[in-house]
């Protein structure tokens, strides 16, 4: 081991060293200071904590390099500690959980030198590196070889700048599962075997504690959901859980009433028993399962189906005794995906196809569904998992209220505007945004693009980016996407890209007005005072047609396979 002297040559260490005390001296200065921020004005502090975001990712990626240079050292190791995380802890007195995603973040940085600078000028947050290191730490050589290609570098800082950070892990880890399947198998049945449950009853109460894989908790949430449990005036959210937890469990216990032999006389007759026939009052004879949405493009359910019957005719379940999925090399296909977009293992995607309604879904050239609606106002359920394949979750900017929980507003309103109840008009909101956007009269604007021509390809498959723009009737942005400062967008009119300063997309490249006096409590920035009466109905920029939108001649389409278990 090391014993921690200098290493000859390194010469421009004490510079750099130098300059981090002189920093360190003048930030601690400055919180000694009274800085008096309450007088500040809104830009001042806006400004200041923007800097500080700044300040703070340059300094993560500063600490990555010394972090990775010094674990390669080893100089901090004493007698005791088992591996670096360890040194590292007892020097910081941090959790051990805390260093290692300190060394994952440092260790991804290494390696992407385009996500590093992303990171060190702002435009990808820590939070969505966090998530990228997580990918990157359990993805294997192959998807690890394809994250680190220039040209991925640059999609994934894309899609930082574009996506929020629940739905940017969810492409990132849609990435590797492409590119490994394998993988991602090992994954799901790492998860399978962590599961546990337990029961412990307290004098105060009952706890219960466990961890689930990530299919059986898509299961257990739409089958809370189901039992119409929700928040209200006397109880929150969690408390709303247990209740419905609670229902479950008495719905299993008087189901299996049914199954109970009834008693009988000494004839051999069957005795009276009002309980037992309550009981079997309360049995609905009809096993449902739980609603569950997958998205299987046609590629994977082809290869889920060849795969297995390569396996029947081989016998190589019955041979070898191994699980489906296991040690098998499935070909490089997009993933399925839950609603959110978590990638489905192969294995776990054959055993929902078992017991489901199948649907087909045609996707145009970039991802979207295309429309299936009909001329009624309420969304059918077919054309309702068609907005939610394509918006994922609540469409505000900044609101990650996720797709179960969102209703589908009409973007040109249907007794207004005459609007049509189809998928191109349809757009996913939770309840509060849905109210905003009606309260205040908001055109909305779907906004296309990723700064790529169309048509183009990857050399990995990544989600559409679908984002909107809500502006108040005078034009002014309420709530839009952020403009990313490296990569041109796509005018909504003529297709080619703009400068990144200019209004790309009919976005401002400043921040929203601020909200008029006399707009009651709540109201977005910019939102007026009252929506003025009457006023004649104007349709958004990019008004969709009456008709079914179709896919333009010519144009490329692929199939998708919605899978409702």
């Amino acid at each position: 081991m090391p014993d921690g002297r200098s290493v000859a040559g390194d010469r421009a260490a004490p510079r750099g060293r130098s300059a981090i005390a002189e920093v360190l001296e003048q930030v601690t200065r400055l919180g000694a200071d009274e800085l008096g921020a309450d007088s500040w004005t809104a830009s001042d502090r806006t400004g200041a904590l923007r800097d500080l975001d700044r300040i703070t990712a340059v300094v993560t990626t500063l600490r990555g390099r010394l972090l990775v240079a010094e674990k390669r050292a080893e100089t901090s190791l004493r007698p005791g500690d088992r591996d670096f995380e360890s040194a590292r802890c007892r020097l910081t007195r941090a959790g051990l959980g805390e260093v290692r995603r300190e060394v994952r973040q440092a260790e991804t940085l290494e390696a992407m030198p385009t996500v590093a600078d992303a990171v060190r000028t702002g435009r990808m947050p820590i939070g969505h590196l966090d998530a990228l290191a997580r990918v990157a730490a359990d993805a294997s050589t192959v998807a690890s070889a394809v994250l680190e290609a220039p040209e991925v570098q640059r999609r994934l800082v894309t899609l930082a700048e574009r996506q929020p950070l629940k739905e940017f892990a969810a492409s990132a880890a849609r990435l590797v599962a492409e590119v490994d399947p394998d993988g991602l198998e090992r994954s799901a049945a790492a998860q399978h075997r962590a599961r546990f449950l337990v029961l412990s009853h307290q004098p105060d109460g009952t706890l219960v504690r466990g961890r689930l894989d990530r299919m059986a908790g898509e299961v257990l949430r739409a089958a809370l959901a189901a039992t119409g449990q929700a928040p209200d005036e006397y109880r929150d959210k969690p408390q709303a859980d247990a209740d419905a937890l609670m229902a479950l469990a008495e719905r299993a216990l008087s189901g299996m009433a049914g199954l109970r032999a009834r008693r009988t006389d000494a004839r051999g007759r069957t005795a009276e028993d009002p309980d037992q026939d309550a009981a079997d009052a309360r049995v609905s004879g009809v096993a449902g399962r739980p609603n569950i949405a997958l998205l299987v493009p046609a590629a994977t359910f082809v290869e889920l189906r060849d795969h297995e019957r390569s396996r029947a005719a081989t016998g190589q379940a019955a041979v070898t005794g191994q699980a489906a999925g296991a040690g098998s090399t499935w070909g490089p296909v997009a993933p399925a995906t839950l609603e959110d977009g978590t990638p489905v293992a192969m294995s776990s995607l054959a055993a929902a196809l078992c017991d489901c309604e199948i649907s087909r879904m045609v996707m145009d050239a970039d991802s979207l569904p295309l429309d299936v609606g009909r001329s009624q106002r309420l969304y059918t359920g077919a054309q309702r998992r068609a907005v939610i394949v394509r918006d994922r979750q609540c469409a505000w900017n900044g609101c990650e209220v996720p797709a179960a929980y969102c209703e589908v507003h009409h973007i040109r309103w249907w007794d207004r505007d005459r609007g049509p109840t189809s998928v191109e008009n349809g757009l996913l909101v939770c309840s509060h945004h849905h109210t905003v956007v009606h309260r205040f009269d908001l055109a909305v604007e779907r906004l296309r693009g990723d700064g790529q021509p169309p048509g183009a390809r990857h050399p990995v498959t990544l989600p559409a980016l679908v984002r909107y723009a809500f502006r108040r009737r005078d034009g002014a942005t309420v709530n839009a996407p952020p403009v990313p400062t490296s990569v041109p967008l796509p005018s909504p009119a003529t297709g080619r890209s703009q400068a990144s300063h200019s209004t790309a997309a009919g976005l401002p490249n400043r921040a929203p007005a601020p909200a008029q006096a006399g707009a009651p409590a709540g109201a977005p920035a910019g939102a007026p005072a009252r929506a003025p009466a009457r006023a004649p109905a104007r349709a958004p920029a990019r008004a969709p047609a009456r008709a079914p939108a179709r896919a333009p001649a010519g144009a490329p389409t692929r199939d998708q396979v919605l899978t409702t278990c």
